[in-house]
């Protein structure tokens, strides 16, 4: 009889360590993290040309899987230096493959910027890239140039701090030996070979001196420190080895 007793609780100690052990798998796939929801945005022609018909693509995947069940895609678009923003008020079609697509006529050339807002799968996301239409993107940077090479505007990015993972991004802007306040600073980043640019709005930390954040990978990016306040429209480019 004693045997027997033992037995049954051997058995009982074993029902229950694979209990305990299904319980800790659940709880692991409770706790496990959704992948990240990735956007990117795309131009059908990709050579656009104003007054024509230009097709505004965003492409929606998560963990390299098309998502055909974002809740909604919208486009916005403004013209490079313009304070008015344009929200187009259709909603993105799906198309499948992930693919969520609206029609769009641009007026002028010029360098546009475009941010797809999207959400799905309870993330929100919202990539900008930059799209030339016609022979603005050339006018344009011959201004800047231009601009620049009379300026007397110094602008030093503080590039010291930049590491893979969430890193500070610092800007000093000085205009004719003073602290230069008030202005709209942004950041252009995109990774060395990559054709997606990202922008950055920075904040104004203390006089002259602008900040902001952004998520790094390893290795070599691009960095442009936008800067405008008035008639004033300065830029400094540098490259940056993030490891």
């Amino acid at each position: 009889m004693r045997k027997y007793w033992i037995m049954i609780a051997l058995f009982l100690l074993v029902l229950a360590g694979c209990s305990s052990g299904q319980e800790d798998q659940n709880s692991e796939a409770t706790n496990e993290l959704p992948k990240e929801v990735k956007v990117e945005v795309k131009t059908a022609p990709e050579a656009v040309q104003a007054h024509e018909h230009t097709e505004i693509q965003a492409i929606v995947t998560q963990d390299g899987k098309a998502v055909n069940d974002a809740d909604d895609v919208k486009f916005e678009i403004w013209k490079d230096g313009a304070e008015q923003h344009e929200m187009l008020t259709a909603k993105a079609k799906a198309k499948g493959n992930g693919v969520y697509a609206v029609d769009k006529t641009f007026p002028e050339d010029g360098v546009y910027h475009i941010t797809a807002h999207t959400n799905a799968r309870d993330m929100h996301v919202m990539p900008t890239v930059q799209v030339t239409v016609g022979t603005g993107q050339a006018a344009a940077h011959e201004q800047a140039e231009q601009d620049h090479h009379d300026s007397n505007t110094v602008i030093q990015l503080t590039a010291d701090q930049i590491h893979a993972g969430t890193s500070p991004l610092q800007a000093q802007v000085q205009h004719s030996g003073s602290a230069l306040t008030g202005a709209q600073v942004e950041f252009e980043i995109w990774k060395d070979g990559a054709a997606k640019h990202e922008y950055i709005s920075a904040k104004e930390d203390a006089n002259g001196q602008y900040g902001a954040s952004f998520v790094f990978e390893a290795g070599m990016y691009n960095i442009t420190v936008h800067v405008r306040k008035g008639e004033l429209h300065e830029h400094k480019e540098q490259t940056v080895e993030v490891k």
